[in-house]
């Protein structure tokens, strides 16, 4: 049984154009750039979030006439299009809040306000002590009077609880898809769950969104009952990836034509941002830097945080390897990488195989050779 994931591109026009006819009565549009930023926030004051992290080749030489060629492909990918005026979400957007996460990201931010107005949330460099918290429960504090100007709205305890609850909601509905690939066999490859996942634009009409994951979790579970479905792909080695966002498609893409199944990927943008939701029973400021904080991104020292959701993911998913993709140039993940394999290899007991690359096409023959040896031994 193929899953027909046509109906996904309908539903982000609809998104787009829906997002696009909002703005036009007067709602603004927000552009965010990381996991850290607070969406609830913006939405509690009547805007719309929209993600701009772009996993496109074709604006990065645009993007080096201004950043180094040494830099991560995603940032120089996204600050292409923002210069280039070639995306139609960043096009769209009012103001743009972003997050002192990588020095990359930081000094490209920099650029990004000559462009765009533009408000920087000073993350903390450590999640581990009551200080940051603070820290960063302050960034938020100072982030709702930038919103409430913009809109024109004011933010309240009640708009922002009714706001986390809607946002834990979704992700709930996310985590539900994963959850499909918690058996014994997988119901989802990787290049499905990025599909379902991965639609993208403004964060608008969440309801109609959950709704729709919602019937895609019912339309896989018949997969429970498909002879010829589960016979092609319970042989396949069961794989976690970790590491940098997936914004770009190619290493997913050659895992699975090469004969493995992605039954989860912990990377940003994918279980590291969903599995801890926020705490509706506190002060809903205290309660959204707590969830943000939290995040075990490898921006953050220590991270060992990180660790245990791998571990987690291995035993949930029945996975046999791991797979850890870093974009060119981001060192955090580079540098963490080291202890990553240590963990997965050692404690784990499980293959591990990294693979560093940009968004290019030209490593695509080295890579498949790789993953193939890799797979041999998972």
């Amino acid at each position: 049984m193929k899953f027909d994931t046509n109906y996904l591109d309908r539903i982000e026009q609809k998104i787009y154009l829906e997002g696009k006819d909002l703005q036009d009565q007067g709602t603004k549009i927000v552009g965010v750039y990381c996991a850290f930023t607070p969406k609830e926030i913006v939405a509690a004051a009547g805007a719309i979030p929209v993600g701009l992290c772009a996993g496109s080749q074709a604006p990065i030489n645009t993007a080096e006439q201004h950043l180094p060629r040494n830099l991560c492909p995603l940032i120089k990918s996204s600050y292409g299009h923002a210069v280039e005026s070639s995306c139609p979400y960043f096009s769209s957007c009012d103001f743009l809040v972003a997050d002192a996460t990588c020095d990359g990201k930081k000094k490209m931010f920099e650029l990004l306000s000559r462009i765009k107005p533009l408000h920087l949330l000073q993350l903390p460099q450590t999640s581990q002590n009551d200080e940051s918290l603070a820290y960063w429960r302050n960034e938020m504090c100072k982030l709702i009077p930038v919103i409430e100007n913009l809109t024109g709205n004011k933010i309240t305890d009640q708009s922002l609880s009714e706001q986390i609850s809607l946002y834990n909601r979704y992700r709930y509905a996310e985590l539900r898809v994963f959850e499909l690939n918690t058996g014994e066999i997988p119901l989802l490859y990787g290049r499905e769950l990025d599909s379902i996942l991965g639609v993208v634009g403004f964060d608008c009409n969440l309801e109609d969104r959950i709704k729709e994951l919602d019937a895609s979790v019912k339309i896989i579970s018949r997969r429970k009952t498909d002879k010829e479905f589960l016979d092609n792909i319970k042989h396949r080695p069961k794989i976690i990836v970790t590491g940098c966002p997936n914004t770009n498609k190619k290493v997913l893409n050659l895992l699975e034509e090469s004969g493995a199944v992605v039954v989860g990927m912990e990377n940003c943008g994918g279980q590291k941002t969903l599995t801890r939701l926020v705490d509706e029973n506190k002060d809903p400021l205290t309660a959204l830097a707590e969830r943000y904080l939290g995040i075990p991104c490898s921006c953050m020292t220590p991270n060992n945080a990180r660790l245990d959701l791998i571990g987690q993911l291995i035993k949930d998913y029945h996975a046999d390897g791991v797979l850890e993709l870093t974009w060119q140039g981001c060192h955090t993940y580079n540098v963490e990488a080291f202890s990553v394999k240590e963990y997965v290899t050692g404690k784990c007991g499980k293959p591990y195989l990294q693979i560093e690359t940009d968004y290019s096409m030209n490593d695509s023959s080295q890579i498949k050779t790789r993953i193939e040896a890799f797979l041999e031994l998972c």
